[in-house]
């Protein structure tokens, strides 16, 4: 699948963010018209990118193969590990991803421009629009954030590589990205826009 056009990279309409666009998009455009393993693998893609963006960690973790694990993020290493942040085993991914919904940055929308489905591995280019809360960026990117207690729209272009087992399950991520993000990569998201479930996340992990 090819939109027949490069998308410019830009910040999309706040009111046009919806982190579970690209699950119903593939379950609706996409998946139905695949087959065999071909299907598989691109169900188990839908079902992991809607368990992510809505933060559920027991649906999310049920995607992932316990075989094997190899997520990398090129550009940021010679060897895409990130110094041993990208996990690389069924266990590390756990811890993973719960960070990752624990500090609330799983809110996505990724906005496709290219689609291949292969037989073991899925490729997927296009903008990725993720909320930041303000005081995770000095910790992820070193940039300081206008607003400390903000948040904000980080847009970077990404083509994204899953791996699959077997069986159909996912065994790893990798990404490459347009260079690192900026200060001028985010934007800051009026209140009323940011999705409810980023200020439901918040409030959980602060009563537990």
């Amino acid at each position: 699948m090819y939109i027949g056009k490069t998308l410019p990279e830009r910040p999309i309409p706040f009111e046009d963010f919806d982190p579970d666009y690209l699950a119903n998009w593939l379950n609706s455009e996409i998946v139905p018209k695949l087959s065999g393993r071909q299907k598989q693998i691109c169900q188990n893609f839908a079902d992991h990118a809607l368990a992510e963006c809505k933060g559920d960690y027991d649906a999310l973790m049920a995607t992932c193969s316990k075989k094997s694990q190899d997520y990398r993020r090129w550009g940021q290493g010679d060897d895409g590990k990130m110094d041993g942040i990208q996990p690389s085993s069924y266990e590390e991914l756990q811890g993973f991803y719960y960070g990752l919904i624990a500090s609330t940055v799983f809110v996505i929308h990724l906005e496709p421009e290219k689609l291949i489905v292969g037989e073991d591995t899925l490729c997927i280019e296009g903008n990725v629009h993720q909320m930041y809360p303000a005081e995770i960026m000095p910790i992820a990117f070193g940039i300081e954030p206008d607003d400390p207690e903000g948040v904000y729209m980080l847009t970077i272009r990404m083509a994204l590589f899953f791996i699959f087992d077997e069986d159909g399950m996912g065994c790893g991520e990798q990404s490459y990205t347009n260079g690192d993000p900026t200060l001028e990569s985010f934007v800051k998201v009026p209140k009323e826009h940011v999705p409810q479930r980023f200020w439901d996340n918040i409030k959980k992990f602060e009563e537990m």
